[in-house]
């Protein structure tokens, strides 16, 4: 009996290090799109239809000129969102989903 045990221990260990290292971002924080772009700060201006405006400050690695005004991005945020008029955040992530019009 305590073999078989060993070995059911030892199969499920071997199968959790075949897991997948596929990384799961979940939901995003915000949605929008870029309608203003200040490259002094490092930062992008999104309209997100729930939240309003809010001024994003980029990730450490992500580069000013990715960015146009009138591309749509989705944003994970870093520690919240402040609610200073307009909001403001830090990104962890920003990805664009479409293309100047």
């Amino acid at each position: 009996m305590e073999k078989n045990f060993i070995i059911l221990f030892l199969i499920c260990f071997s199968l959790v290090g075949c897991s997948s290292k596929e990384e799961v971002k979940g939901q995003f924080d915000i949605k929008g799109n870029i309608v203003g772009i200040n490259e002094k700060e490092n930062r992008i201006l999104v309209v997100d239809a729930d939240k309003g405006e809010t001024w994003v400050v980029l990730p450490e690695n992500a580069d000013i000129k990715n960015y146009q005004e009138g591309q749509e991005v989705v944003i994970w945020v870093d520690d919240g969102i402040d609610t200073s008029a307009p909001t403001s955040a830090k990104a962890l992530n920003i990805e664009i989903t479409s293309l100047n019009p």
